[in-house]
């Protein structure tokens, strides 16, 4: 009786709902995506045709920068700050943070992998100290050392976790944590060499979102 009435629990939540495999083809609805739940559902917030976002997306970094929104009549207004993800040609960019990124206007990086585990990644700047030395011009040795601070381009890689929405750095202790679900695959990392464990890092996570699907759940209206 117990499993029947779970059953049909079960039945009268799903109604008007399908589950639908989230795999690197997806195509997902284009728009302003104001959360996670929206975009597990594949619903925008607002759809692409409600407004005009005068954006600029450069395509060697995935990187969109947002200068403007134009909202069409009747559309309802909503802060700039409020967009979590903006999706352009079925590929979905989520925020980055203004904390993390040496960027006045709003950027969103494009979701390279799409899984339970999502990839992205945007370029910076980061500060890097480097030790220099001043050298005797007569006899070509040092006579001085010290450290200047210089900025650095850097490509920052990130995970995103589909099911929480949760974001990390990637870096095998992170993944590690992520993927504590797929013992096989966390023994298999454990057993890299260390020389080999960053080229092989993405490889694995591709692994895992291959073995461990993750689905939307998008109404049937």
């Amino acid at each position: 009786m117990l499993i029947s009435l779970f059953t049909a629990l079960l039945g009268t939540s799903l109604l008007g709902q399908d589950t639908v495999l989230l795999t690197k083809n997806f195509s997902f609805a284009d728009g302003v995506y104001f959360n996670l739940a929206e975009l597990k559902a594949n619903r925008p917030g607002l759809p692409l045709d409600s407004m005009k976002l005068d954006i600029i997306t450069n395509p060697q970094t995935s990187l969109t920068q947002l200068n403007a929104v134009f909202l069409k009549k009747n559309t309802p207004m909503f802060s700039v700050d409020s967009i979590w993800a903006i999706c352009l040609d079925g590929v979905p960019s989520i925020r980055v943070p203004k904390e993390e990124i040496s960027k006045s206007l709003p950027n969103f990086a494009a979701l390279k992998l799409r899984g339970k585990i999502c990839y992205f990644t945007y370029p910076d700047y980061r500060q890097k100290t480097i030790r220099v030395a001043a050298y005797n011009p007569y006899t070509g040795k040092p006579f001085r050392h010290g450290n200047i601070v210089r900025d650095e381009e850097v490509i920052v890689e990130k995970m995103l976790n589909f099911e929480t929405g949760e974001v990390a750095d990637f870096k095998i202790e992170n993944l590690l944590n992520w993927i504590n679900d797929d013992s096989l695959l966390v023994e298999t990392i454990a057993e890299l060499p260390k020389e080999e464990l960053k080229d092989k890092l993405f490889k694995s996570l591709l692994i895992y979102v291959d073995r461990n699907p993750t689905y939307l759940l998008v109404n049937d209206d």
